[in-house]
């Protein structure tokens, strides 16, 4: 064979070998890159030349491909709430209509979790690409929409709610003698025998404090007692004063508890459920008008099983056994204004809002793709990589769903 044949071998080995060396530097420049994947190069032997048929003489060899090791990197803690990191599969979503690269729609993938919030709020990488997931519907009762959207933080502000059902679990004393007098909101204490305090706040978001009294009543036949709810007279416009009361009782109402001390029970939920309180009709509900303009609410309280915040029935409710009376705990579903405290991001990739309130609110959550074939994923810079149809269609969805990490 020509020296030729000789030379050629040697420069492709040399032509491939040269490619593995940048291969490997590429390695080692990106060894601080946060989230960068490994590249290996893969090589194979060029169209041998047959001599007889015992022998082949080999022509060199040549670069086959550079496969990228999508391999599970360590995670290290920052301590800025806005830097993720992905542990096991998945990428996240970036959009970036300012991107070199136009053949995508602008929508790129990274594990690259070095994320901000910009002036608008909205969470962005270092190169301004907007961070992809589902923000909350407040017309679905803040649940999270089907629709991928740039993250964005919208109000700082979490508006005040009124209060329309106050919760109050306790335990009243069978063995209380009732009182001799009527109930007089003049001697609530020495005409009732046990009281309690509750929050309810406005339309405004203010909060003012109403008394519940308790008092058994002279019925021997049945365990029944009486509640009279009594606010500041100062502060109520309706219901009307009692001439020079000092207090006004806003609300009223009966509680009867069978023979086992639990709650007789004389409402019912849409699906046949009986609770303490008439979600339906609210013919046990008490208008209230406060004297600092805000508007007129409606209150309900409720001594059966506690309901919850969406309406579903709790397990605790009130008793009458022989015991002390005392409240276990109560609860009312108004709040006041609050501002953004803090922020935090949980393993499931919920967007989450502490207020000066002390309530806590979803904002969002972040979505993570995967692909069929991660090994199809192109490399195009800044820590992205761009989808081509040898990965396959992104299956885009909530972390820690399918096989999303």
């Amino acid at each position: 064979m020509s020296i030729n044949y000789a030379m050629y071998s040697a420069v492709t080995g040399l032509k491939t070998n040269s490619d593995g060396m940048n291969v490997i530097a590429n390695n080692i420049a990106n060894a601080n890159t946060k989230a960068f994947k490994t590249d290996r190069a893969e090589f194979e032997d060029l169209l041998s030349v047959t001599l007889n048929e015992n022998s082949q003489l080999g022509r060199g060899s040549k670069l086959r491909n550079i496969t990228t090791l999508h391999n599970q990197g360590s995670l290290s803690n920052t301590g800025q709430i806005s830097d993720l990191a992905v542990q096991g599969d998945g990428f996240f979503v970036v959009k970036n209509d300012q991107a070199e690269v136009k053949e995508s729609d602008g929508v790129f993938y990274t594990r690259q979790g070095s994320f901000r919030f910009d002036k608008d709020g909205r969470l962005t990488d270092i190169s301004g690409g907007k961070i992809q997931g589902y923000m909350t519907d407040p017309d679905n009762n803040n649940e999270l929409s089907p629709r991928l959207s740039d993250m964005q933080i919208i109000s700082n502000v979490i508006l005040p709610k009124p209060t329309n059902i106050v919760n109050v679990v306790s335990n009243l004393d069978v063995r209380a003698k009732a009182p001799l007098e009527d109930f007089d909101v003049n001697n609530a204490s020495g005409t009732s025998n046990f009281s309690t305090a509750v929050t309810i706040y406005d339309g405004f978001g203010q909060g003012r404090q109403a008394n519940i009294y308790l008092r058994k009543t002279a019925e021997t036949d049945k365990n029944a007692w009486e509640f009279h709810v009594l606010m500041d007279s100062n502060e109520v416009l309706e219901p009307a004063k009692q001439g020079e009361a000092k207090y006004t009782e806003i609300h009223k109402g009966n509680i009867v508890f069978d023979d086992n001390g639990k709650p007789i029970l004389d409402f019912k939920s849409k699906s046949g459920e009986p609770i303490g309180i008439d979600l339906l009709g609210k013919s046990d509900k008490a208008s209230v008008t406060f004297a600092n303009g805000a508007k007129s609410q409606d209150l309900q309280f409720n001594f059966g099983p506690v309901i919850n915040d969406d309406f579903s029935v709790g397990t605790q409710s009130s008793t009458s056994m022989a015991a002390k009376s005392g409240v276990v705990f109560h609860s009312q579903d108004g709040f006041a204004a609050g501002y953004l405290k803090t922020l935090k991001i949980d393993l499931n990739g919920n967007v989450l809002a502490t207020y000066t309130n002390g309530l806590e609110r979803r904002l969002g959550a972040l979505a993570l793709a995967t692909f069929p074939n991660t090994q199809g994923l192109q490399k195009i810079g800044k820590n992205n990589f761009l989808a081509t149809p040898k990965a396959g269609e992104a299956n885009v969805g909530l972390p820690q769903t399918a096989s999303r990490g």
